[in-house]
């Protein structure tokens, strides 16, 4: 999933659907921490994260300090993404990355 502060949002996971993310996985143990990430969900994080860099982070750089000015440039430009990789044994979520 990922979404922009206007609220742009593009996924391959359909909007009434769950995306299975697991934290806290060992041999032998149960998962620690399971959870899910679902579009609704991923929209009221989206507005609490672009709210941190705005409202938080970047108040803590003088106006006119790079720090400041790129946060708000993530704020004003970038997307937040949630990326889920489920093939725990050959999978490689940095690949992705390659193309760009």
């Amino acid at each position: 999933m990922a979404v922009n502060k206007e609220g742009t949002w593009m996924s391959n996971v359909g909007p009434g659907e769950v995306n299975a993310v697991t934290w806290g996985v060992f041999p032998a143990r149960e998962i620690i921490q399971p959870t899910v990430v679902d579009p609704s969900s991923f929209m009221v994080w989206k507005d609490e994260a672009f709210e941190i860099w705005s409202k938080g982070w970047a108040l803590l750089y003088p106006e006119d300090d790079p720090s400041r000015k790129l946060l708000e440039e993530v704020r004003n430009s970038h997307f937040l993404v949630s990326l889920v990789d489920n093939d725990y044994i050959n999978g490689d979520l940095f690949a992705i990355f390659m193309e760009f």
